[in-house]
């Protein structure tokens, strides 16, 4: 074995370019010191104490620039990348994309798609994103210029409309700022980040209905109705009736189910193994299927125990700037924000079902003394 000659160097992001668009309508160039394949939606919404370090930055209307600043993230109404190299989204993609109408706070008004679950709220997609909400192929309205895959505050947006009921923004919404008031560099025509998948082809013919349809639904209780009503937008089986599989049966689930009670009765309910239904989510989400027994040292070794339970990943091996996880839950943006936060590493996911992967945490870090 070969012994280094000296410490090893700690991974460096390097700087990548990214259009920022400030709450007063300044409008900033600079740089953004990311990791490859970090996402910006995640980046911006995580920064310690709510600040973002900048290089290289340029205010285009004054035409000031600063070799380093550090810029006040809540400031910030959206920002998007001027290379294409930062996507605005990552791995944890739901695969079904809803196009939208954004108001923002200055009047801005943004047409784009977010990924979402079927039938989700925009409330609770909201929720789930955090500080930045992740939109594609984003184009200001009524100019049609398209801004890119942009990463807009939340606490900026005045509404967030369903863009499927409504062809045109509504009266309510103010107009676009005279183009004397718009930035004076336009965004440059591109469309990074994941690409757009049509619905129709993960959910044939209009199947997250058949997440209703069960012939048991006559004898259930009124308590067992609401849980199956719960159950029908539960990610999992919406996904589940894409490929044709029944709904868990309710009277078989407690009243507050976990992931895993409902991965298990849903596969129980249609005759399978948790480890099939696992190959239907990673299918659906273009993932592999994870290999538990493949675990290494040094990716355990990357993130805390504690983080690693909470979340339910484990972690798997590194390959070169890219940590492997295995998780039950690609939707998740919990699990790229904090895990990316803390490993400054590129995140891929595998899929492996709940109870394989709360198996593999005890095994690897020691039985968990809190409740199964």
């Amino acid at each position: 074995m070969t012994t280094p000659a000296g410490p090893q160097k700690p991974l460096q992001s390097r700087p990548r370019r990214a259009y920022i668009v400030l709450r007063d309508g300044e409008v900033v160039e600079a740089g953004l010191y990311l990791n490859e394949g970090q996402a910006l939606a995640p980046y911006l919404g995580s920064r310690k104490g709510g600040w973002v370090n900048v290089i290289n930055a340029v205010w285009l209307a004054a035409g000031e620039s600063a070799n380093h600043a550090v810029m006040q993230v809540d400031h910030i109404m959206f920002a998007a990348s001027i290379d294409g190299d930062i996507p605005v989204l990552g791995v944890t993609a739901l695969p079904t994309v809803r196009e939208v109408n954004v108001a923002l706070e200055d009047g801005t008004r943004i047409r784009g798609a977010v990924h979402l679950a079927e039938k989700q709220r925009l409330s609770d997609f909201l929720t789930a994103c955090g500080k930045f909400v992740p939109v594609l192929a984003a184009r200001r309205f009524p100019s049609d210029e398209l801004l890119g895959d942009v990463a807009i505050n939340s606490s900026a947006v005045r509404t967030f409309r369903d863009a499927s009921f409504a062809a045109e923004p509504s009266a309510d919404i103010a107009p676009e700022k005279a183009p004397s008031e718009r930035p004076s560099k336009a965004m440059p025509v591109q469309r990074i980040g994941i690409p757009y998948v049509p619905p129709s082809s993960l959910f044939p013919q209009g199947t997250p209905a058949l997440a209703m349809k069960d012939p048991t639904v006559n004898d259930l209780t009124p308590e067992e109705r609401e849980l199956a009503l719960w159950l029908s937008r539960h990610w999992l089986v919406q996904l589940g009736a894409g490929a044709q599989l029944a709904p868990p049966d309710p009277r078989t689930l407690p009243p507050q189910p976990t992931l895993e009670a409902v991965w298990h009765g849903l596969a129980e309910r249609n005759g399978i193994s948790d480890s099939e239904l696992a190959i239907q989510v990673a299918s659906a989400f273009k993932l592999a299927v994870a290999n538990l027994d493949g675990v290494t040292a040094e990716a355990l070794a990357i993130i805390p125990e504690k983080l690693a339970r909470k979340l339910g990943a484990l972690p798997l091996r590194v390959d070169g700037k890219t940590l492997v996880i295995a998780v039950t839950d690609p939707s998740s943006m919990e699990i790229e924000q904090q895990i990316g936060f803390i490993t400054r590493q590129r995140l891929v996911m595998e899929i492996a079902p709940p109870a394989d992967i709360r198996g593999g945490l005890d095994w690897h870090y020691g039985p968990s003394s809190g409740p199964k």
